[in-house]
């Protein structure tokens, strides 16, 4: 076991808050939606925490934080590199809730102010001016799809846009009928995402024309996985789908859900492994759709799962990290955290990292018989937090 590391910033509190109620997420539980199309669900809540996942790249964890802020974290020891904090648009609606795309030595990231950051790994320092997604700078809540040259927003504008990665400019947009939060797909020439408005979409990456669209019985939050050439989704209806990417034919669906579904899947060869907000993990057969074991937690499931070697790992608003076979779902390891666990969980460097409710981002070692151990802890802000508490596992 490694000795505990904690470290503590004092940057200056931000408070951000947002009165606009259309636009938060969080959990249906502490109403995190505000009339989601589809979804049946009326609420409010006071400002966007955002909750972004993160990046590992040559032992350097890059995430967003609850304070919204970007941070350079090394991965092995736990110690704070730089942090980025936007300065421009609306103060309220500061927060990230997509995860960083590295592209050589740039970082580039989606607000859910509207705009769209370009920041240096190296430093933190901008590299040039933050750009505007859309006419009204709509937030954005999915975060960046990445591929072929191309970066995609979906706004909650309703709108798709499209960046060339090279000077950042707007090549096409696509309009929905509602407004956007999932993260887009980019593969074989394809954008694949879900809208507000019940509709799964699929667009020639070049110039943004539908190929086929999909309709569903409620929203789509949910972030596709890709094996093959079948996609693979979840939605408000509380249906899990598999289309065939070429032509949106669909293949089967998996009904057994007693939630809607948030967390974006991940893939093996032979399986789909699917977060509901009932509290499961589904490990769905890719081919016929039929469920081969699941795993109940005590609270929804909001982050993407990870696979990681002869393990699945994932976390649950019961406060508690599983660690369980991706064969079977049995010999469940646990790490009993305390807080809730709501962003998707990244690996580096043997590995992995997670941020927390409490406002702090966690490094779990795992070991060989799929037991959790903690490495460091970091605390982005100076909450009521204790500092000396033991190791959550």
């Amino acid at each position: 076991m490694n000795d505990k590391n904690v470290t503590s910033m004092n940057y200056k509190q931000r408070p951000v808050r947002s009165t606009h109620v259309l636009l938060v997420i969080l959990i249906i539980s502490i109403a995190l939606f505000a009339c989601v199309p589809g979804g049946g669900a009326c609420g409010g809540v006071s400002k966007p925490a955002g909750w972004a996942g993160g990046v590992v790249e040559d032992n350097i964890l890059y995430t967003g934080t609850m304070d919204g802020e970007i941070v350079a974290i090394d991965a092995v020891s736990g110690d704070y590199i730089w942090h980025f904090e936007p300065s421009i648009g609306e103060e309220k609606n500061r927060a990230f809730y997509g995860d960083p795309v590295i592209i050589d030595d740039l970082i580039y990231i989606a607000g859910y102010d509207g705009y769209l950051y370009v920041i240096s790994k190296l430093d933190g320092s901008l590299w040039d001016q933050p750009i505007p997604i859309g006419e009204n700078k709509d937030n954005v809540v999915g975060g960046l799809g990445y591929g072929e040259g191309t970066l995609l927003a979906g706004s909650s504008d309703g709108n798709i846009y499209a960046y060339d990665v090279q000077d950042i400019s707007n090549i096409w947009s696509f309009e929905t009928g509602s407004k956007i939060w999932t993260k887009p797909l980019i593969a074989e020439g394809q954008a694949f995402f879900g809208s507000l408005d019940k509709t799964f979409y699929a667009l020639d990456i070049k110039d943004g024309s539908l190929s086929w669209s999909f309709e569903t019985g409620g929203a789509i939050i949910t972030p596709a996985a890709k094996v093959g050439k079948t996609i693979l989704f979840g939605s408000f209806d509380g249906i899990f789908y598999a289309l065939q990417s070429e032509s949106g034919k669909e293949l089967w669906r998996f009904t057994d859900s007693e939630g809607w579904y948030w967390g974006q899947p991940v893939v093996s060869e032979t399986h789909v492994y699917a977060p509901s907000l009932d509290g499961n993990l589904y490990a769905i057969d890719i081919d016929s759709g039929r469920l081969t074991w699941k795993v109940e937690t005590d609270g929804p499931i909001i982050g993407s799962p990870l696979i990681f070697d002869d393990w699945i790992i994932f976390g649950s608003n019961d406060g508690r990290l599983r660690v369980v076979s991706l064969k079977t779902g049995a010999s469940q390891k646990r790490c009993n955290i305390g807080d809730d666990i709501r962003t998707s969980i990244v690996k580096g460097g043997g590995a992995i990292y997670m941020g927390i409710s409490n406002r702090s981002i966690l490094a779990i070692n795992i070991k060989a018989n799929g037991d959790p151990d903690e490495k460091w802890s970091y605390v982005t802000k100076d909450q009521s937090i204790d500092l000396d508490r033991a190791k959550a596992c």
